[in-house]
């Protein structure tokens, strides 16, 4: 049986992995992201070893050899230097040593290749970097500096493998040469450090393992050239400033004299995006070549119609949008174009969430009053003429979150709520916390092994619980929390039971927590800040976890999600400075004769390519493209 014909899918594949094993970790991200963003989904990929590119290409060479070394009638000839494939010059072993003032840097030092286990290769990718300290960013963040307390080089020289073993020298904290000599090269030329989108869209943000992020910095931090402890995979450079994103923004006044409270990307298409507030909701269409297009779908013409919850379908096909009018609540189905399709029963309560299972065409919808509230189960394949039976809960519901498609966790007053989703929702499990009055304003599930883990976050009392396994913590920032979420797409470790996330807050601070499901604590990794007077409104991380975007009142900052440090790219809203010198000549806010606080209504959404984010402020829409 034939061989396949080599393809591009398999040299891009095979190339990946050899970034991610000789701890490239930025440049296999660049490719997976230009490419394929899960090569490990490729039929091919389960049957490829490890160092599959080093043992081809090596086979490949000694065929090349083989060929050269015997003429066309199979006798032997001479196979001279001249005739080797890269030349008779030998590689100077010198070039792969580094200098660290008199002495030189140790080699020899296998490097532990990244498991092709994983679906994404950014778990893998390179941590260190001018002005790092055990992963973490320090204030001087120039120039790469020398590594410190490294061995004398050995004399020996190691043979080249053969795909068996790594074919890389690193140094005695994991760096290669070539690395090194790239930073180095770097810090000849400044201009190598300034932070750059790139073609496809993302933001230069170097990453670092996993294994990195929970690491303690030393205090005081003294900078680095690389890590000092842990395992590093690769040199990154720092910044000498966060990219100004103003040049790839848009603003699209949405609101007139309401205010945007949600903002949401239709599924899969970066060109529809929908805004809502409490009086309206309108469908944006995107175009390069042309104006912003708006389909208004539900407007404030005066009759009291309030918008209460906006939701796509998972495949982009549908927005529910509900809206509460004479003590009822209903829900509308639109489809792309923004014509309504579609009109579901009518509740006695104001509908305050809709939330469609990741996959599939459930969706639980959740209606509250003063006294109760309830989860329906509506199946848009089915489509019955009434909501099944709903799950009654006393009080109220403030978020829910769905984990996998058949289980979803929903928080209130002192509770959180476990429900199993089959034909309809009922509560299998309830979690009492130890303050019945705490407000449980959000939540959040992800799955750890086959571990579920649900993380709860008080507002105003700046608490965080993970109910499912007893996990509290008091006093988690100085201010309100204003949002929570959980790393995406694989952060969460079931070998050492870790799971990552992020929380914002009013005291201007963004806080990355490591949580140790087994030690039952919080950790705090980075704490990132937004500036003075900027309080930390909305968060969210990139769908891939590579970002981690924080919006105050018209600005936003991202950083690198694993990093932390400075942030490595900003946005400010046109004439910020200008109406801030005005509010204040205005007098004090809030005060006896003061102006009114205006409403802190903030919404931050990505793209599903991770390309483009859409911030509500006020009256208005920012498009922030990261493609150049």
């Amino acid at each position: 049986m034939a061989h396949p014909d080599l393809t591009s899918h398999h040299v891009n594949y095979l190339i990946w992995r050899y970034l991610q094993e000789s701890g490239h970790g930025e440049a296999a991200i660049t490719l997976q992201r230009a490419w394929n963003h899960d090569p490990q989904s490729l039929p091919f990929a389960p049957y490829i070893k490890t160092h599959a590119l080093v043992s081809l290409v090596q086979k490949g060479l000694q065929y090349y050899e083989l060929e050269h070394s015997i003429d066309r009638d199979g006798n032997a000839t001479s196979f001279s230097p001249s005739t080797y494939f890269f030349g008779p010059a030998p590689l100077d072993p010198e070039t792969s040593k580094v200098q660290n003032g008199p002495e030189e840097a140790a080699v020899g030092t296998d490097q532990a290749p990244v498991s092709p286990a994983s679906k994404v290769a950014r778990e893998s990718g390179g941590g260190g970097g001018g002005g790092v300290t055990n992963g973490h960013l320090t204030a001087e963040a120039a120039a790469p500096q020398p590594v410190p307390n490294v061995k004398k080089a050995r004399k020996s020289d190691r043979p080249e493998t053969n795909g068996d073993e790594m074919p890389m020298e690193v140094d005695s904290n994991g760096v290669t040469h070539s690395e090194v000599k790239a930073a180095e090269a770097a810090e000849e030329s400044p201009s190598t450090a300034e932070l750059a989108v790139d073609g496809d869209g993302d933001v230069s943000m170097g990453i670092r393992p996993e294994s990195q992020d929970h690491q303690e910095p030393p205090a005081p931090p003294p900078p680095t050239f690389t890590l000092t402890t842990g395992h590093s995979v690769g040199v990154q450079i720092t910044p000498a400033k966060a990219a100004d994103l103003a040049p790839d923004t848009a603003l699209l006044e949405v609101a007139g004299d309401d205010h945007v409270t949600r903002s949401l990307w239709r599924p899969n298409d970066p060109t529809v995006v929908v805004a809502a507030g409490d009086t309206f909701c309108s469908l944006w269409r995107l175009s390069s070549t042309a104006p912003p297009a708006q389909e208004k779908l539900v407007e404030n013409n005066g009759a009291r119609t309030c918008v209460s919850a906006v939701s796509w379908e998972p495949n982009g096909h549908k927005l529910a949008v509900a809206t509460y009018n004479d003590m009822r609540g209903s829900i509308t189905m639109y489809d792309v174009f923004g014509h309504a399709v579609d009109l579901l029963p009518e509740v006695p309560r104001m509908i305050t969430g809709l939330h469609w299972a990741e996959n599939g065409s459930k969706l639980i919808v959740v209606a509250s009053d003063s006294r109760i509230s309830e989860l329906a189960l509506w199946d848009d394949s089915l489509r019955p003429d009434e909501f099944p039976s709903p799950q009654v809960i006393d009080g109220t519901v403030l978020d829910l979150c769905w984990l996998g498609c058949s289980q979803v966790y929903a928080c209130g007053p002192g509770t959180v709520y476990q429900c199993d989703v089959d034909s309809s929702v009922h509560i299998s499990k309830t979690f009492n916390s130890s303050n019945a009055e705490r407000l449980w304003a959000f939540i959040r599930c992800a799955n750890v092994g086959s571990s579920p883990v649900a993380v709860a976050a008080s507002s105003a009392n700046a608490a965080l619980w993970v109910p499912t396994h007893d996990i509290h913590l008091d006093d988690a920032h100085e201010g309100e929390i204003t949002a929570i979420e959980i790393k995406p797409n694989g952060e969460q470790s079931a070998v050492t039971q870790t799971v990552f996330m992020a929380s914002s807050s009013t005291d201007d601070t963004v806080k990355v927590w490591r949580i140790d499901l087994d030690s039952k604590r919080f950790e705090c990794i980075h704490q990132l800040s937004l500036g003075p007077s900027s309080p930390a409104l909305a968060a969210s991380f990139s769908p891939d976890g590579y970002a981690l975007a924080a919006a105050s009142k018209d600005s936003l900052l991202i950083w690198n999600a694993q990093r932390g440090g400075t942030a490595m790219a900003a946005w400010k809203a046109p004439g910020r400075e200008e109406r801030k010198t005005e509010d204040e000549s205005e007098g004090p806010v809030n005060g006896p004769n003061g102006t009114a606080e205006p409403v802190l209504d903030r919404s931050l959404a990505w793209d599903t390519d991770g390309k483009k984010l859409a911030f509500g402020f006020g009256n208005q829409l920012a498009i922030v493209n990261l493609q150049r």
